[in-house]
């Protein structure tokens, strides 16, 4: 750079000189005929020809460093457009690992295995297996959030939440040959939630996270179906089937803590706990199905209850379905209305991407 100013520096000289010894002779010519301004050729000016103003600019302003800008550049700047500002938009997509309390669910599906128990304990025969609970489960969702400072904003949110679990006892016996019992029961809800999330920067590119609202458990489900296989011919199944979409039954809340780890200006990626409490009433109306390998079937409709069979050599419940509420006889058989409970915790992970 400084060789290319020195050589302009030589032509500039030689320039003047050229100018000077010109309006010399001029000047010899007399007063009237001497010029008084530079030097030009078909019109054009030899000491400052065209765009002599923007290269010396460039050229005096590029050998101060990147950090200097000409007059130009900084009018340039001044006048250009403003800078764009971030949308207070982001998108927060999830999943993971998902834990349902599920008591009174487990307790009713469990009947038949339990009862299996009580016979082997009894001596009718020996058992293996027995039923599996449902806890775990997964689940996965997108929350939209505006924000309205940057540390505080509100979203809402959508989920699909679920758990299920497969069972298998069998129960060998002398006398009537090898007793086989399945079941798998399954709850599932897609959760649409209001909330409102916390970031609170930690330095670097960590973010502390946290969350709380309200949550709505729409299409709340409970399926159960078990079969019982006695012999290599005969076997029964029963099957039950459960929904409800009622907002005012379906409500819970959560809240969750976390770390976010920024990526990018524009992503970042987060570990979360979440804690739920959704412990909802028992559903108003129950399908029920049974058939059997003597070609009979029954379809019954009512409401769910908790049936608790309780004898000297121990005791074991189960759902049954009954259009009226059922008549207790206790202390040997009460009945109760279930909770259908899908309070619990999750651990997920996902990513924020910020518009």
């Amino acid at each position: 750079m400084r060789a290319r100013v020195k050589s302009l520096g030589v032509l500039v000289s030689a320039l003047l000189v050229s100018c000077l010894l010109s309006w010399s002779e001029e000047a010899k010519k007399g007063p009237d005929k001497a010029m008084v301004t530079s030097p030009k050729i078909n019109g054009a000016d030899l000491l400052f020809p065209p765009g002599f103003d923007r290269l010396y600019d460039k050229i005096y302003y590029d050998t101060k460093g990147t950090t200097s800008k000409s007059p130009q550049a900084t009018a340039g700047a001044a006048t250009g457009e403003p800078k764009k500002k971030s949308s207070p938009l982001s998108l927060r997509l999830y999943g993971g690992f998902s834990r349902l309390a599920a008591g009174d669910v487990n307790e009713g599906c469990d009947g038949f295995f339990e009862l299996l128990e009580l016979y082997a304990a009894l001596g009718f025969g020996t058992a293996s297996g027995g039923y599996n609970p449902i806890h775990a489960g997964y689940n996965f969702g997108a929350d939209l959030v505006f924000q309205l400072s940057p540390n505080i904003g509100v979203g809402i949110g959508a989920g699909y939440l679920q758990s299920s679990k497969s069972s298998l006892m069998t129960l060998s016996s002398t006398s009537i040959g090898e007793i086989t019992l399945t079941g798998t029961p399954t709850l599932r809800a897609m959760p649409i939630r209001l909330a409102v999330f916390f970031t609170l920067p930690l330095g670097g590119k960590f973010n502390l996270t946290a969350d709380v609202g309200a949550a709505y458990y729409a299409g709340l489900k409970l399926e159960a179906a078990q079969r019982l296989e006695i012999g290599a011919t005969d076997w029964e199944e029963m099957s039950l089937s459960a929904s409800r979409s009622s907002l005012s039954d379906n409500l819970g809340f959560q809240g969750s803590l976390g770390f976010e780890y920024k990526i990018s200006p524009k992503m970042g990626f987060f570990l979360e706990a979440v804690g739920r409490y959704a412990s909802f009433k028992n559903f108003n109306t129950v399908m029920g199905l049974e058939r059997d390998s003597a070609g009979g079937e029954d379809t019954n409709e009512g409401k769910l209850y908790l049936q608790t069979f309780t004898y000297p050599d121990g005791t074991y419940s189960s759902f049954t379905i009954e259009s009226t509420p059922p008549t207790p006889d206790p202390p040997e058989v009460t009945y109760r209305e279930p909770k259908i409970d899908l309070s619990g915790f999750s651990l997920q992970t996902g990513i924020r991407i910020r518009f």
